[in-house]
């Protein structure tokens, strides 16, 4: 074979043996984490497939039989109205949630950082809303919002803020924000635990320097704190959002979705489309654009945070 045949080689091939050689070279890493790779791929891989399989079919819980439909659910889900008020309910849900979880987690792990007293109590004692289970914190937060028994409203009524009680998860236009309320003291532990790890990795001496600037405490926050924090503001605000947007037990703890499915998010409305009614397929098809709403989501944010020439 000729020097110049040697070299034109085709350059798929080319890719094709670099991917070989790779693979060979690292062979031991990657059988160590074949298993664990196998596993997810069993126990959440296989579910996320058949959810897009079972989105095209009509599946009645009732019945073994099932009826290709197409992209008839699909249809049916873009032109009714539910779906709208839906995708609303839950944007509001997720937006207010996570903001409150995250301002709220990074005040707390700021004076947490600071030398006062009882740092370590408190530190502690600031994880029991994330460790108690969210049902049980769900059942709570419905009896201090409890119209005549609740400790909400005889605050309310002692600082005569009101006359008498309100229902405010009876409320329609106020249930959510009970609920949210109730979903931020639940999650804001967490935000304020990985703030607080990545505050104590920030270099005292970029504060040091810029007090001898004259930079005053605000500015320091601004132009050191919150840059140097920007990969773990961007981890655990994705992290957040993704819980905040499947979260389940507070919702249907507290409120059912109602009143009227003012509090529902597609959550809720799968678990009552897909198990209550027993419509399988609908069900899937709510999954999947749920699924496709948080993948696009999680990419462009992901995007627009690398766009600056930052990594992870």
């Amino acid at each position: 074979m000729g020097v110049a045949e040697e070299y034109t080689e085709s350059p798929a091939d080319s890719r094709f043996e670099r991917g070989l050689q790779y693979l060979w070279k690292h062979r031991q890493a990657y059988l160590l984490i074949a298993p664990a790779a196998i596993f997810l791929l069993s126990v959440v891989g296989w579910p996320i497939l058949e959810t897009f399989r079972l989105s095209f079919y009509e599946s009645p819980s009732d019945s073994t039989i099932e009826t290709y439909v197409g992209f008839q659910h699909y249809v049916e889900i873009f032109q009714s109205d539910i779906f709208y008020q839906l995708l609303w309910q839950t944007g509001r849900w997720v937006l207010v949630g996570v903001a409150g979880k995250a301002l709220l987690g990074l005040l707390i792990a700021v004076h947490l950082k600071g030398d006062i007293k009882g740092r370590k109590f408190f530190r502690t004692a600031f994880l029991i809303p994330w460790g108690i289970p969210y049902a049980i914190s769900a059942v709570v937060f419905r009896w201090i919002e409890h119209p005549q028994y609740g400790y909400l409203n005889a605050i309310l009524i002692k600082l005569g803020v009101i006359d008498q009680g309100i229902g405010l998860l009876g409320n329609p236009d106020l249930a959510w924000l009970g609920v949210v309320v109730a979903d931020i003291w639940i999650g804001t532990p967490f935000m304020a635990i990985i703030f607080l790890a990545g505050l104590q990795s920030i270099p005292e001496e970029l504060y040091e320097a810029a007090a001898i600037d004259g930079a005053e405490k605000w500015e320091q926050f601004r132009y050191i704190t919150i840059p140097q924090l920007k990969s773990v503001i961007l981890i655990a605000t994705l992290l957040s959002t993704i819980w905040t947007f499947v979260s389940f037990d507070t919702i249907w703890t507290m409120t059912g979705g109602g009143p009227i499915n003012t509090t529902s998010t597609l959550v809720i409305w799968i678990y009552q489309v897909g198990l209550q009614n027993g419509n399988l397929g609908r069900g899937a098809a709510y999954s999947v654009v749920g699924f496709l709403f948080l993948l696009v989501f999680a990419v462009v944010y992901l995007r627009i945070y690398t766009s600056g020439g930052d990594e992870l």
